[in-house]
């Protein structure tokens, strides 16, 4: 996906998040398994003091949800598909093949950048905070 897709802003903070936190859990069909599998792998060899990695939870619905595990309650925070998610979820809303697809590239891309990088390094000046809301605020403006 180039930086000049309308959707990159959305795929790369999925992705950052996906690469940053260590309790991941992804509900997708099996055929995305291998990709799954090749994030994991990738994480492990650029994140060598990992311990954990995404965990692939096989569904049958064609949407995709990815959850941050690391608290008693499973926490949504991206999704692929068509219906319209919380506005603190990172929605993908693209054919999700396609979305998933420039999802896995973005996370390898960081990870081959040496992202997260030094502890303290999330969320700094340059980045910002992410705010779904008014990326889809303004996405819309653009239609």
């Amino acid at each position: 996906m180039q930086m000049i897709h309308p959707l990159w802003p959305v795929v790369r903070e999925s992705a950052r998040r996906l690469v940053r936190l260590e309790q991941i859990k992804i509900e997708a069909e099996m055929k995305y398994l291998e990709q799954i599998r090749k994030l994991s792998d990738h994480i492990a060899e650029k994140i060598p003091q990992r311990t954990t990695f995404p965990i692939h939870d096989c569904v049958v619905n064609k949407d995709i949800w990815i959850y941050d595990t690391s608290k008693e309650n499973l926490l949504p925070i991206v999704y692929l598909g068509s219906q319209r998610p919380d506005e603190d979820i990172c929605w993908i809303e693209m054919d999700v093949s396609e979305g998933f697809e420039a999802l896995i590239d973005s996370c390898l891309q960081l990870l081959d950048a040496g992202y997260p990088g030094c502890n303290g390094c999330v969320d700094t000046v340059q980045e910002g905070r992410w705010n779904e809301r008014e990326f889809r605020i303004s996405r819309k403006k653009n239609l």
